[in-house]
């Protein structure tokens, strides 16, 4: 005896709503594309007006305003360690006008500084493109007798609590750079924070300090006036600049390769339509005679990749800086 199903009928509905919800979200996918954006785009920066990462993100934006027909205005929000611009990222509405211009490696790792994580990035933001790689060297003063990497750990290492490094601030990037190569080497230096690089180079020339990782674009101007050496810098190959300066990993020490990730991410479910236009755009500003002038100029290596190739490199930052900042216990107040 044929039995009938008696969820057959409610099966057939739910299938049939669901194909149809699909079209819906099929049509609306072109629609968005095609109409966004129609106002103007947030670009929010962590930092004060006029730093690198600042000129930076207004070189993108003014060329990408053009791009997308829309303008893209600069929020600058500074303070606490960029969690106060990364909240403001993490919580604006996904919906493709607000966008988040950072130091992506800083974003991967910043969380793990605190007793309890502010934000979780696979959670909260979805990855647009990098644009650029600000390579960081190890830098010593004059009175260092180094002049080089090897030399610089034989020294610390006879000289076990008698080194400072300074950093631009407790918590940055130069900050764990040093810790990383502390823990490497097996040396011991005593870490001095500044607010600011201008500071903390100051007073590493003049010896109050012996050593720091700082990024090339601001150690140059001293390398070439012979105020400071560096000793070795991250990334693939020398700098046009300094083409004395090996890299680390020429060194055959990759794991002090240190390099801050300048890019865009935007909240997550920010909606892919968005981010495709978004990307699109970032890449033919990456190409704009002003971009590019201004890259050269300050010593960053162009460097724009996929979303997913993005979505990589914060992965792999993400890993190495939580494994170091759990080992060594660091925290920020």
């Amino acid at each position: 005896m044929k039995i009938d199903n008696p969820l057959a009928g409610h099966t057939k509905r739910r299938r049939l709503l669901a194909a149809t919800a699909l079209m819906l979200v099929s049509s609306a996918l072109p629609a968005l594309a095609d109409t966004y954006p129609s106002k103007p785009i947030r670009m929010i920066v962590p930092y004060l007006a006029g730093g690198v990462t600042d000129v930076m993100a207004r070189q993108f934006a003014t060329v990408m305003s053009d791009k997308l027909g829309q303008q893209i205005v600069v929020d600058n929000k500074p303070g606490a360690n960029t969690l106060i611009a990364t909240q403001a990222a993490a919580t604006a509405p996904p919906d493709g006008y607000t966008i988040f211009f950072m130091d992506l490696s800083l974003l991967s790792y910043n969380a793990y500084l605190y007793k309890q994580q502010p934000y979780e990035l696979t959670r909260d933001f979805v990855p647009v493109t990098s644009v650029a790689e600000i390579p960081l060297g190890l830098a010593v003063n004059n009175f260092v007798p180094a002049n080089n990497v090897k030399e610089f750990i034989a020294y610390a290492k006879a000289n076990p609590g008698k080194m400072n490094y300074s950093s631009t601030a407790s918590g940055g990037l130069p900050h764990l750079a040093m810790e990383n190569l502390k823990s490497v080497a097996g040396i011991e230096m005593t870490h001095v924070p500044y607010k600011g690089a201008a500071a903390a180079i100051t007073d590493m020339i003049g010896g109050q300090v012996q050593a720091m990782f700082n990024d090339v674009s601001t150690s140059v101007q001293y390398v070439n006036a012979g105020r400071m050496k560096v000793l070795a810098i991250s990334g693939d190959k020398r700098m046009p600049r300094m083409p004395d300066v090996p890299t680390f990993a020429e060194l055959g020490m990759p794991k002090l390769s240190t390099a801050a990730f300048m890019g865009i991410v935007a909240p997550a479910r920010t909606p892919p339509a968005a981010i495709a236009r978004l990307d699109a755009a970032i890449r033919e500003a990456s190409k704009s005679p002003a971009v590019v002038e201004y890259l050269q100029t300050n010593n960053l290596v162009p460097r724009v990749t996929s979303g997913a190739e993005l979505g990589g490199i914060m992965a792999t930052e993400q890993k190495k800086w939580r494994e170091l900042v759990t080992r060594l216990d660091l925290k920020v107040d």
